[in-house]
């Protein structure tokens, strides 16, 4: 899938983008709009529905794009999340996002 359209699905609310960064790198550069901040350190809690730290926003049964800050992380977290029965795009890198036209807040 190619970036341009995870932007499109995610502007019609069809599709979910998880930033997989730390607050840290997310402030100093910005952020998709409209993403949701899970570091990649809390993923797999935040996305196993059995677990008491389940993010109830991950149950809508959306897809979910994934990015971090050059990919290496959206790479590991795409695992996570395929283990767990998701259907998940891996964007790679918040440039990719910026680059390809996707609203960024900062």
């Amino acid at each position: 899938m190619k970036t341009t359209d995870v932007i499109s699905a995610v502007e019609l609310g069809k599709m979910i983008v998880i930033d997989l960064r730390d607050a840290v790198e997310m402030h100093s550069s910005g952020w998709a709009s409209g993403s949701i901040h899970i570091p990649l350190a809390d993923l797999a809690q935040k996305a196993d529905p059995n677990n008491a730290q389940f993010d109830p926003r991950l149950g809508e049964g959306k897809p979910i794009a994934l990015y971090s800050a050059a990919g290496a992380r959206s790479a590991k977290g795409q695992q996570i999340l395929l283990n767990l029965g998701y259907h998940v795009v891996n964007l790679g890198g918040f440039y990719d996002w910026a680059v390809a036209g996707g609203a960024v807040t900062r």
